[in-house]
């Protein structure tokens, strides 16, 4: 390819380039919005176990209301569901489990030895779940639950109905999230809960960005953002959530009627659209509140409300205290 004009000339001349080029534009739109979209997550972190397998043996795992990832440092095995059907996991795999699912891991073509981890749990900074002899040992796999939201209504995984097998052999930065994650516990115990969110923030991200390029359709709102009509809509919101927002004026964003913009919002992200905005405006607005600079009515204006007692109401019922005793500490944690 040509530089200069003449490459550009070049590039307006080949179709094939400019598809390239705008699905390009695109994943970088989505990947830009996600991470804005990350500035305002609430994420909240279970202690981390390794699970360690011998050949023949099954590690029943209880059943958790958080999304739980499993993670495979070494060897190789498989993930059973309760159907029955095995998920296979190598070295560098992920596998996310949906809220309330039973599973187990196993190892080895044959099981049969079987146990649980109930009776296994420790006080160690990091519980480490053994089935079978150590000297052994043929799996090891790094686990933990996470539960992530962006306001009240939407938990990043409320959608996910399966299990979902990601390969991260050529993403180097799993692994090394990971075996810091476990080494964070090892070293340092309860004590590095931030750095513990975020390397867990930076694992979300890679798990987030593959499962956008592997599992359509697993959670809605991820593939709306795939979408230009809704991904345009998120990033006014995002960017300016000061602005008189209307559902005509978002569907008119996204080039939509109405109708059809409002039911397929509520279809992606399981609320209305205005509700969505409300949460934006809210989480924004607490952090602007962390600053000394700005007044409250200055945040209530900067986040779209033109009234101080309307924005004032609007912030005790969401997170329990008045802008001014939140900004002071004393709003539950």
């Amino acid at each position: 390819m040509r530089k200069g004009p003449d490459g550009v000339l070049d590039r307006l001349k080949n179709p094939t380039i400019l598809v390239i080029d705008a699905i390009e534009l695109a994943r970088e739109h989505e990947v830009m919005i996600l991470e804005r979209l990350f500035e305002n997550l609430v994420l909240t972190v279970d202690p981390f176990a390794t699970c360690r397998l011998a050949d023949g043996w099954r590690l029943r795992l209880p059943c958790r209301d958080w999304v739980t990832f499993h993670y495979t440092l070494r060897g190789g095995g498989g993930l059973r569901l309760a159907t029955g059907e095995i998920l296979p996991l190598g070295a560098n795999v992920l596998a996310v489990m949906p809220p309330n699912f039973n599973h187990a891991i196993e190892c080895g073509a044959e099981v049969n030895h079987e146990t649980g981890v109930d009776g296994q749990v420790t006080d160690a900074p990091l519980c480490e779940f053994v089935a079978g002899p150590l000297d052994e040992v043929n799996l090891t796999i790094a686990c933990g639950r996470i539960q992530v939201t962006y306001g009240e209504g939407l938990g990043l995984f409320d959608h996910l109905q399966k299990a979902i097998v990601l390969d991260f052999n050529d993403s180097p930065q799993m692994r090394t999230t990971f075996e810091a994650l476990v080494s964070e516990y090892h070293e340092t115990g309860a004590a590095s809960h931030a750095m513990m969110t975020a390397l867990m923030n930076q694992c979300l991200i890679l798990v987030l960005r593959r499962m956008s390029d592997e599992a359509q359709g697993s959670l809605p709102w991820l593939s709306a953002l795939e979408d230009p009509q809704l991904a345009g809509v998120i990033d006014v919101m995002l960017q300016h959530p000061e602005q008189h927002h209307t559902v005509e004026s978002l569907a008119s964003t996204a080039h939509m009627s109405r109708s059809a913009f409002a039911r397929r919002f509520a279809e992606c992200f399981n609320r209305p659209p205005m509700d969505y905005l409300r949460d934006v405006r809210l989480r924004r607005a607490a952090q602007l509140l962390c600053r000394d600079d700005l007044s409250v009515d200055e945040v209530a204006s900067k986040v779209g409300f033109s009234s101080r007692s309307h924005f004032s109401h609007t912030f005790r019922e969401h997170f329990g205290a008045s802008p001014l005793a939140f900004r002071e500490g004393l709003a539950p944690n």
